[in-house]
């Protein structure tokens, strides 16, 4: 019984740092997004 719960204990913590990772990376794109956003419309009042 002590092997299913390692296993358990692994699948858990593996689930987790994925979604703790794709969590960063969404709030990675957002960050991008709003610079892009901000570039773009300085970019467009100089042209």
């Amino acid at each position: 019984m002590a092997g299913t719960l390692y296993l358990f204990a692994a699948f858990g913590i593996t689930w987790l740092i994925i979604f703790i990772y794709i969590f960063s990376i969404s709030r990675r794109q957002k960050t991008l997004e709003r610079q892009i956003e901000k570039i773009s419309k300085t970019l467009g009042d100089h042209s």
